[in-house]
């Protein structure tokens, strides 16, 4: 009995095992599946390619076809490219926190002093000097020259468009820069082993004729596949630029939409709803105008938005009574917003076109030229770690 009982004192006086306590969850913790959605809410964003080159996992996920394509063609707008003060491009990013700005220098240009923007498309920049044509990708260091036609001297813009491949994304292999020299001809210049420029010829149909003072300066947008120029004189009529053929036509706005018009009154915006609108200063009352029904019979033209800019410019840093007595000037536009100052002082302010708001303080509001937008590669080019 004693040594039972022994026994049992003994069995009393044993150490009891802990329970392992859980670690912390972590989002490591979470299925692919569920994981997904987390990344998903960055968008198509220089958060997402941040997140994937966190570790092997990450990358894995968002590297997959299957959740790339959940946010389509749609590459992430980083910034603009604008002009300084010296004449110098400047890039500017949506949001400094999470752009490095030295990543998009064009520090690595030959003379990078002396080129000027003059257009963009995805990751690429388009530059001139003079009649020297350069394209390149700020995020690579890639760059390719392009001679100018020599047999043409006048010209009504350059603009960088997609490439003959229609499956691949604009790249530095595979892009092409369409050349406007008057309004009946136009080349195209395109990459590859069959690639150079081409010249387009067309004839403009009916008795419009064109001023022979027709220049850059008569730019007034493009939107949708179009390239359009003002025309001096006329009430309705704007010459056209077709980005897929490279031919020439006049189109017309209605009179209500477009009348009277010039540079400094007149835009046309597209965006990714492939509206086409009409920005319109009229007594210093902002307008947007957007075609709905193209396909049908006959436009409809609706006003979408307008604004009173004396009104909706009182209180901003800078503002004088003495502003708004003559008609306001659009400096320049593009599917987000419209650049503007009145005429008495430059004094640039924007107007967001979806809400309308009014912003003066913006780092945008800096410059007084066009905004070349830059988007990163799209899809990214990430490593495959499924193996």
């Amino acid at each position: 009995m004693a040594s039972s009982a022994g026994h049992r004192r003994r069995g009393k006086n044993r150490p009891k095992k802990k329970k392992k306590m859980a670690g912390p969850t972590t989002v490591q913790d979470l299925p692919d599946h569920l994981f997904e959605l987390v990344l998903a809410r960055l968008g198509p964003s220089p958060c997402l390619v941040r997140a994937a080159a966190a570790c092997k996992r990450w990358c894995r996920v968002v590297a997959n076809p299957g959740f790339l394509a959940r946010f389509g063609p749609q590459a992430p707008h980083v910034g603009d490219y604008h002009t300084d003060h010296g004449g110098r491009p400047l890039f500017v990013p949506s949001s400094p926190v999470v752009v490095d700005c030295s990543r998009f220098s064009l520090d690595f240009l030959p003379d990078s002093g002396s080129w000027d923007i003059a257009d963009s498309r995805g990751s690429l920049l388009l530059l001139c000097d003079g009649y020297d044509l350069i394209v390149c990708e700020p995020l690579t260091g890639l760059y390719q020259r392009i001679l100018w036609p020599g047999v043409f001297r006048r010209r009504l813009g350059v603009f960088l468009l997609d490439g003959d491949d229609a499956d691949r994304r604009v790249s530095m292999s595979n892009f092409r820069v369409l050349a406007a020299f008057d309004e009946t001809t136009a080349c195209i210049f395109s990459t590859g082993g069959d690639g150079g420029w081409r010249l387009v010829s067309s004839a403009i149909a009916g008795d419009i004729e064109l001023p022979s003072t027709l220049g850059p300066e008569n730019f007034v947008g493009r939107a949708n596949g179009t390239v359009y120029w003002g025309i001096e004189g006329s009430d309705t009529d704007v010459l056209v630029l077709a980005e897929s053929t490279a031919e020439f036509s006049i189109a017309a706005f209605p009179e209500t939409v477009w009348w009277p018009s010039h540079r400094g009154i007149s835009r046309v915006v597209g965006g990714d709803d492939g509206v086409l609108r009409v920005i319109r200063l009229i007594n210093n009352e902002l307008k947007v105008f957007a075609r709905r029904h193209p396909d049908s019979d006959g436009d409809e033209w609706l006003l979408e938005m307008h604004l009173r800019l004396p009104e909706a410019t009182l209180g901003l840093p800078g503002r004088k009574e003495s502003f708004f007595q003559q008609e306001a000037m659009i400096v320049s536009a593009n599917a987000r917003y419209v650049l503007l100052t009145p005429s008495e002082e430059t004094w640039l302010f924007s107007v967001e076109l979806d809400t309308m708001r009014v912003e003066r303080e913006h780092e945008r509001n800096k410059y007084a030229g066009a905004a070349h937008p830059y988007k990163l590669p799209w899809p990214p080019a990430l490593a495959d770690h499924s193996g």
